[in-house]
């Protein structure tokens, strides 16, 4: 009793399996076709004879990025071909598989290696298998009861400009290695990288050059290019914005940007954050509201961050203005020639200060939060140190484990 399903699995094994036990015609067709295919293929033609052979293929450079031959397996069936004065046709974008082996028909959907690793087990099926050919394949097919062979998929026949195309496409852009793009696909399914930053608000941190001329060093350059000073742009005492009944200060803002950092973010040492796909959504409610915090900030500061400013560039007016008076800048001269006024002198000195701190509607234009997310790239998957780092920060995450890949054999 043939206990053999009609629904079933098919892979390589078993086509090669099909093709070399065929004893009167083969008909393949498929995107591409693989080394071992290929060379079962080549085998069977020089068995079965010149016309007792056809293969039709799709010769684009695509097919073999997507994994689903090689360049190598098409120029194996190429050879043969050529030496029994035979042809290998093309058909343009095919995604089915077809294998008639005498009377097997197997209909079936080839594996793209970048996408998956395929499968074995019957449980798993990609295939239709008969034990006869249905007419209107047959009919395609050109598989004629007179053995005359006419069909009207797969006319054109491929030449060697077209393998010279392919070949030279596939050098520019070469096939990545299945097994890492794999992992890339998967990775990418469940993380992203990201970049999360506030930039701006931490206005307190904020320094004002001082020009080493305006603190007494005017005559001497050696000092002058040696001395760098800097003022702070505001007290340390943080500007407060109400909004409703919370009150917002750059150190609340940042505490909460750092809360979403530590709840939502997996950093990897030297390489980044990276955060679950299944967290982003949240995250990014998290990050609207830090936006919106940041915005409120932004448009209640403007005053007092003003007057706060306007407030230390007096004062440090006042600071260096004693020294200035004793060596005034070249620059204060070349109106007034040696005796400058006092009063001048204050006003030359409270312009520059005044241009050093600038003007609080550029600060606040810089509050900004920002993110960009990322996918990972195939480079990373063959970086030793990403992997080690990765798998620390990450230790139940599979892909970066050996583990990931011999678990996946067996299941296929």
């Amino acid at each position: 009793m043939n206990t053999e399903t009609n629904i079933t699995n098919i892979d390589d094994k078993k086509l090669v399996h099909y093709i070399s036990h065929a004893q009167n015609r083969i008909v393949y067709m498929a995107p591409g076709i693989t080394d071992q295919v290929a060379h079962a293929l080549s085998v069977a033609w020089m068995r079965l004879g010149t016309h007792a052979v056809h293969v039709i293929v799709d010769v684009e450079p695509e097919v073999c990025r997507l994994g689903y031959g090689t360049l190598d397996g098409l120029k194996t069936v190429l050879d043969q071909a050529s030496k029994l004065h035979a042809q290998v046709c093309q058909q343009p974008g095919v995604r089915i598989g077809l294998l008639i082996a005498d009377n097997t028909t197997i209909v079936y959907s080839p594996t793209p290696l970048l996408i998956e690793a395929g499968s074995t087990q019957p449980e798993h099926p990609n295939a239709i298998q008969l034990h006869s050919i249905p007419n209107e394949i047959a009919e395609d097919m050109g598989l004629e009861a007179s053995g005359k062979y006419d069909r009207s998929i797969g006319e054109k026949s491929i030449s060697s400009e077209d393998i010279e195309k392919t070949e030279s496409d596939l050098k520019a852009n070469p096939p990545a290695k299945f097994d890492l793009a794999r992992k890339v696909r998967v990775f990418t399914s469940r993380f992203q990288f990201v970049e999360f930053e506030m930039t701006g608000c931490m206005i307190s941190r904020k320094k004002v050059p001082i020009p080493s001329n305006l603190v007494g060093l005017a005559n001497d350059r050696n000092l002058q290019n040696q001395f760098h000073a800097h003022f702070d742009l505001i007290n340390r005492n943080t500007i407060e914005v109400k909004v409703d009944k919370r009150i917002l200060t750059e150190n609340s803002l940042r505490k909460k940007k750092d809360d979403i950092r530590n709840r939502f973010l997996i950093p990897l040492k030297g390489y980044g954050n990276v955060i679950l796909h299944a967290n982003k959504d949240q995250f990014l409610e998290a990050v609207d509201e830090l936006k919106k915090d940041v915005e409120e900030y932004q448009r209640g500061i403007k005053k007092d961050l003003q007057k706060h400013m306007d407030q230390n560039a007096e004062s440090l007016v006042e600071a260096l203005l004693p020294a200035v008076l004793q060596r005034p800048p070249d620059e204060y001269k070349k109106f007034f020639g040696v005796d400058i006024p006092k009063n001048d002198i204050k006003e030359f000195l409270a312009r520059d200060i005044k241009d050093a701190f600038g003007k609080s509607e550029d600060l606040v234009q810089n509050m900004n939060v920002k993110v960009i997310f990322k996918n990972l790239t195939y480079e990373s998957l063959k970086d030793e140190k990403f992997l080690e780092i990765a798998r620390e920060s990450m230790p139940n995450v599979d892909i970066f484990h050996d583990e990931y890949d011999a678990a996946k054999a067996v299941d296929q």
